[in-house]
């Protein structure tokens, strides 16, 4: 085998453990309880005990676990919870593999469209004017975990069928710069007969929604997308600063 084969190799075998090490933090975390040993670990992942040790010491580093000599190790909830966070902004395949899970992507549609007057005004641009829609659905361990309706106002001349793969390296092609910032709004549904078709589960049931705006350094709006996420696989946190109590003064108002 050669040099990076063998790279290659020892790469997808550190990624296994992680995400294997990983299910068994994020269970823990779930259940309230320490984590099992790393003899233990070790068997059930099909692993070496230096790998498992190798795993838990990058994830002290990052405060998600916590070890102590003769005590078993604890796993930190809050810290698990910000592993994901609205204000990074990640790929949702990449955001999942992070989490532990096997994940895969499908695009389910990509047609040229037409901006309707909501999303029209979200943009600021005209309604009517030719737009890409790109439909996607993540999976999770095999289950459905998140939905986008992406939609992409085209420069004229364009089609959806440009866009490709990935809708930031497209929008960076097509309009000249790359999306700076998303203003990403939360907000919580109850899953409709067309969504929960596509999401693989019964209508009626909550789900966490986002709305996205993604805007470009010029301050130019270049897409749109509704996501919808199941919040039992992937639950979001934010991090707010607190400062210091204001003094609220009346002297600069004048009645």
């Amino acid at each position: 085998m050669s040099a990076s084969r063998e790279l290659d190799a020892g790469r997808r075998e550190d990624q296994r453990v992680l995400a294997a090490l990983l299910r068994f933090v994020r269970g823990a975390a779930a259940a309230g309880t320490t984590l099992q040993g790393e003899v233990e670990l070790a068997e059930r992942i099909g692993c070496s005990r230096k790998q498992v040790r190798d795993v838990l010491a990058s994830l002290e580093q990052q405060g998600v676990v916590h070890r102590r000599q003769g005590a078993a190790t604890e796993v930190d909830p809050v810290a698990m919870r910000m592993s994901v966070r609205f204000e990074d902004q990640l790929e949702h395949e990449a955001l999942l593999r992070q989490l532990g899970y096997e994940a895969d992507v499908d695009v389910l549609e990509t047609t040229d469209t037409l901006l309707t007057p909501e999303v029209a005004a979200l943009l600021m641009t005209q309604a009517g004017a030719p737009a890409a829609r790109v439909v996607k659905r993540w999976r999770a361990d095999g289950e459905v975990a998140m939905l986008a309706f992406d939609t992409i106002p085209l420069p004229a001349g364009h089609t959806a069928c440009e866009l490709g793969d990935s809708i930031y390296t497209a929008i960076t092609r097509l309009w000249g710069e790359a999306v700076a910032w998303e203003v990403a709004t939360p907000s919580a549904e109850i899953l409709g007969d067309e969504d929960a078709a596509l999401f693989e589960r019964r209508p009626g049931i909550p789900v966490l929604t986002l709305d996205l705006v993604g805007i470009g350094l010029s301050g130019r709006r270049l897409f749109h997308a509704r996501e919808i996420h199941d919040p039992a696989t992937v639950s979001y946190s934010m991090m707010r600063t607190v400062r210091p109590p204001q003094v609220f003064s009346t002297a600069r108002y004048q009645f």
